[in-house]
């Protein structure tokens, strides 16, 4: 299985630090982060090559040709951030690719995350467990939660997990829900990294930004930029210890839950929907809501200053071996039942009701 480390804004984003007034810029500021911007991502970002051979290399020169007219007059850092974003989202995607304004009083510490896993139970039939976030630091909470209400889940024929708004993180954290949704063969398609010597640089440079306090993390970063090290450059390669296709044999299977929901909305992207992969695959599991955002053809996401050091971008250093014939990044991955888009908190409860309602409507 994977290990990606991502931030979770699965779509091009831009951050801006809060300050009273936007930054004056400097002249040629923002033409020269734009300028060192396009041929770094043709370098290292592990989907350009693809999206450039798509969309053709005239359009590709048209975006920078244009981004460099405005950048020009961009008169301040928020201006540029809009410019540099706008061609990035224009010249190569809108998905596993961000560009962020460095707010040097912040640093780089374990940011504010999405919320920690919580667990109700619905009825005597059915238990919810709510995962906000698959982010490196709520690997920890996720299996205690488990753990501590392993009785109550045991107990119940039905599981619900909400993953609406799951923006993703690593992908070793969802491996005891996993375990839950044991009952078949499984098969987990790898991925391959774009091997450079700038994308060693960032994997090194990964957990600072991602999860500075993850021992776990560190040593992970640091197998892969060695294995970068002995790659030839421009090369892609196996992610250290991962196998191209791994073949998942059940073993512990528990005999409750039998049938487990999984609620996902257009939020959920990168190792969220690599969870959906995997849980799809099981006899026991049915998708409700939404589909999800389409981010994961081209993942695990390292962190690369710009020029200026006013602004970081992150970018994709893997791709998947699902590619060509099963692109996510298209349409996202659809649910078994579509459920009407919520419009509010309400609404959310609502839906909860009624994937609930369906699986204890089953007759077996």
């Amino acid at each position: 299985m994977p290990f990606r480390l991502v931030c979770v804004l699965p779509v091009l984003t831009l951050v801006v630090a809060a300050t009273a007034h936007a930054q004056s810029l400097n002249s040629g500021e923002c033409i020269g982060d734009l300028d060192a911007l396009a041929p770094y991502m043709l370098a290292n970002d592990a989907g350009s090559a693809d999206y450039v051979a798509q969309r053709g290399r005239a359009s590709f020169d048209a975006a920078l040709a244009t981004a460099r007219t405005t950048a020009a007059a961009a008169p301040n850092d928020q201006a540029c951030l809009e410019v540099l974003r706008n061609y990035l989202r224009s010249a190569f995607r809108r998905s596993h690719l961000s560009l962020r304004q460095i707010d040097a009083t912040v640093p780089n510490a374990v940011r504010a995350s999405a919320g920690a896993p919580s667990f109700r139970l619905l009825s005597r039939q059915t238990a919810l467990i709510i995962i906000p976030t698959f982010a490196d630091q709520a690997g920890g909470a996720i299996e205690a939660l488990i753990k501590e209400h392993a009785k109550d889940i045991a107990q119940r024929p039905n599981l619900l997990v909400d993953v609406r708004a799951n923006g993703g993180g690593s992908d070793w954290t969802y491996k005891p829900l996993l375990a839950l949704a044991e009952a078949n063969i499984r098969r987990d398609v790898g991925a391959q990294i774009w091997a450079t010597p700038a994308n060693a640089a960032a994997s090194r440079a990964a957990c600072d930004v991602f999860a500075p306090l993850s021992q776990q993390c560190r040593d992970r970063m640091r197998q892969e930029a060695e294995a970068i090290d002995r790659a030839p450059a421009g090369t892609f390669i196996a992610q250290p210890g991962e196998r191209p296709l791994e073949i998942v044999e059940p073993r512990d299977v528990v005999p409750h839950p039998r049938r487990i929901g999984v609620l996902v909305d257009k939020g959920c992207a990168s190792t969220c929907e690599e969870f959906l992969i995997a849980m799809r695959q099981s006899f026991k599991v049915k998708l409700f809501g939404q589909s999800s955002t389409g981010s994961l053809d081209y993942s695990n996401l390292r962190p690369w200053t710009l020029p200026s050091g006013k602004r970081r971008l992150m970018y994709a250093t893997t791709r998947s071996l699902r590619l060509p014939e099963f692109a996510v990044d298209l349409a996202g991955i659809p649910p078994d039942q579509v459920l009407p888009t919520p419009r509010g908190v309400e609404d959310r409860e609502r839906e909860l009701a009624q994937v609930q309602r369906v699986l204890e409507s089953a007759r077996q």
